[in-house]
C-alpha cells in the first residue's frame, strides 16, 4: 500500500471523516459560565421591578375598571380581581448532556461506506480490517488485535497486513468500476 496513492488518500479522508463524524454541541458554547452567573444570581429591587415590567397585572386591572361602569374608577384593587391561573413550567435545574450531532460523511467519500457495506456481506473479516485500518490510530499489531477480538478469532499481523492488501484491491476495484 503506497502512501502517494489516491486511492489510499481518499481512504484516509473517509477515515478521518468517520471518526469525526460526530461533533458534540451544546446550545451556546460561546459564552463562558462565569459570564453567565449574572443571570443565576439574586435580583436587586430595581432589576425585579424593570423585569416585573408589563407583568404585574395593572393594565389588566386598568381594562377592567373602566368597563365596571364605576366613575372615576381607574385601576381596580388586586383583590377584586381574580389571577390569571398559569401552569407551572417551570423544570428544575438541571446539566444537560451534550448532544452529538451527525456531521456526516462528504459527498466525493460515500462510495467509501457502499463499497464497505458491499464488501461486508461477502468478506466480513476483510470490511472489519480495512475500517479498522483507517479508523484507528495505532500500530498494526494493536489493530490486528482488536480485530480479533470483534471478530472472535485468532489473527496475525501477517494475516492482517494480507487481508487489507485485499480489501485495498477491492476498493480500487470499486473505483475503476
Amino acid at each position: 500500500m503506497r502512501n502517494d496513492d489516491p486511492l489510499t488518500e481518499q481512504l484516509r479522508r473517509w477515515g478521518h471523516a468517520q471518526v469525526n463524524r460526530f461533533a458534540l454541541s451544546r446550545a451556546d458554547r460561546s459564552v463562558h459560565v462565569l459570564d453567565k452567573v449574572r443571570d443565576h444570581a439574586p435580583l436587586t429591587r430595581e432589576r425585579a421591578m424593570q423585569d416585573l415590567v408589563g407583568r404585574d397585572g395593572e393594565s389588566r386591572r386598568r381594562f377592567m375598571a373602566a368597563r365596571s361602569g364605576v366613575q372615576g374608577m381607574q385601576l381596580l384593587p388586586t383583590w377584586a380581581v381574580d389571577p390569571i391561573r398559569a401552569a407551572n413550567d417551570a423544570s428544575h435545574p438541571q446539566d444537560l448532556p451534550e448532544i452529538a450531532v451527525d456531521v456526516g460523511i462528504p459527498d466525493e467519500l460515500r462510495w467509501v461506506d457502499r463499497a464497505l457495506a458491499s464488501m461486508a456481506r461477502q468478506y466480513p473479516l476483510r470490511a472489519l480490517i480495512l475500517r479498522t485500518e483507517f479508523t484507528v490510530s495505532a500500530s498494526q499489531a494493536v489493530k490486528a488485535r482488536m480485530v480479533a477480538e470483534q471478530y472472535g478469532g485468532e489473527l496475525s499481523i501477517w494475516q492482517y497486513r494480507r487481508e487489507l492488501q485485499r480489501g485495498v484491491d477491492f476498493m480500487g476495484g470499486r473505483t475503476a468500476a
